[in-house]
């Protein structure tokens, strides 16, 4: 049971962090260090955005998902939930600086929440475990409606991020389902 509760302290530790963060956005404006696409003083953007957060129904949008998506990835293992997680940051991060609309600030974890969901979708697909599969199909079922995330729908959104990011998290599922 030890095992299977790491990841989800390991995501609430992620989002406590955001929180923390958008608490002193309040005082000391640290969104101004998300993605600004194709700035090269921006770069770091990239680490930092998925931290960031606009106010609280935009950190709260993303802690639900992220938690129930982070430990279903835990699932196989702590050190896979690290792997997918920097790896959808870094990729997502990189595909938004390259190639999102430019003249605005790319903030918030949903990049990695659309990176995490196509990463399970495709790794289960293409794992052909059951348990695997058994998550793929909840994840579809339950959060389907993501895919119209990756569709313009309001200025302040970024759906290049969720775009980028389910992009990313295929990719991801794809080749650590041949491992």
């Amino acid at each position: 049971m030890q095992r299977y509760l790491k990841p989800a302290k390991h995501s609430l530790t992620i989002m406590l962090i955001c929180f923390v963060l958008l608490l002193i956005n309040g005082i000391f404006i640290v969104n101004r260090f998300g993605i600004v696409p194709r700035e090269v003083s921006h770069l770091s953007g990239i680490a930092f955005a998925p931290f960031l957060h606009g106010d609280w129904a935009h950190l709260l949008s993303n802690f639900f998902p992220f938690v129930i998506f982070s430990s279903l990835i835990g699932l196989h293992s702590l050190k896979r939930f690290w792997m997918v997680f920097i790896l959808s940051i870094l990729m997502t991060g990189s595909l938004v600086w390259l190639f999102a609309r430019g003249e605005s600030i790319h903030i918030g974890m949903s990049g990695v929440v659309y990176a995490m969901w196509g990463y399970l979708i495709v790794y289960g697909v293409l794992k052909k475990h059951f348990r695997d599969i058994i998550v793929s199909i909840l994840v579809l079922v339950l959060y389907g409606g993501l895919v119209f995330g990756v569709l313009p729908s309001a200025p302040n959104v970024s759906y290049e991020s969720h775009f980028f990011g389910a992009l990313a998290g295929g990719v991801l599922g794809y080749f650590l389902s041949k491992r």
